[in-house]
């Protein structure tokens, strides 16, 4: 597909508080005996930047890849999880 201009590309993204962690979190943060704040705390003290990512850094990542600047990146991916990806 990159001979008609295709590019692919995965964005993985870390922890980012969205509907499904604010409707679903209680109940997995109960399983594992605490309130969802402390769990999120848990997870964010993993990354490298200490709190979860932003809904809009996932996107600008989006927008780069889909923009004329992205249009070299092919085949990548992109880890937009404040640093807890461990090789």
């Amino acid at each position: 597909v990159g001979a008609q201009g295709v590019t692919v590309n995965a964005i993985c993204p870390g922890l980012v508080i969205t509907d499904i962690i604010k409707n679903n979190g209680p109940a997995t943060a109960k399983a594992m005996g605490m309130e969802l704040e402390e769990m999120i705390a848990l997870f964010a003290s993993e990354a490298a930047i200490k709190r979860p990512n932003e809904v809009e850094e996932i996107a600008a990542v989006a927008v780069l890849l889909a923009s004329k600047a992205g249009a070299g990146i092919t085949g990548a991916q992109i880890s937009v999880d404040g640093g807890t990806a461990q090789y």
